[in-house]
């Protein structure tokens, strides 16, 4: 699947989870309550959406272009990954 193939299914499978109360973090990938994320709608399609526990642990950037909302999303602390020698 191309990127836009895979947006359009989140978009859809999103708006079908809101109607029920829940949505998936497009950081985490977890599926949270509405009332425990913030969401970004445009013109009455949710876009984006991120769970509070990622939000604070994150720096969430959203700006229009000409193509569309650009997202950027970055680590405000670095991740240790701890393997065996």
């Amino acid at each position: 699947m191309k990127e836009a193939e895979l947006n359009a299914a989140w978009v859809k499978q999103a708006q079908v989870d809101a109607d029920r109360g829940v949505i998936e973090c497009r950081v985490c990938r977890q599926k949270h309550s509405l009332a425990n994320t913030i969401t970004l709608w445009r013109n009455g399609a949710l876009v984006f959406a991120t769970c509070d526990a990622c939000s604070a642990r994150h720096d969430v950037l959203i700006r229009p272009t000409e193509r569309g909302l650009e997202v950027r999303v970055h680590a405000r602390q670095p991740l240790i990954v701890r393997g065996h020698a």
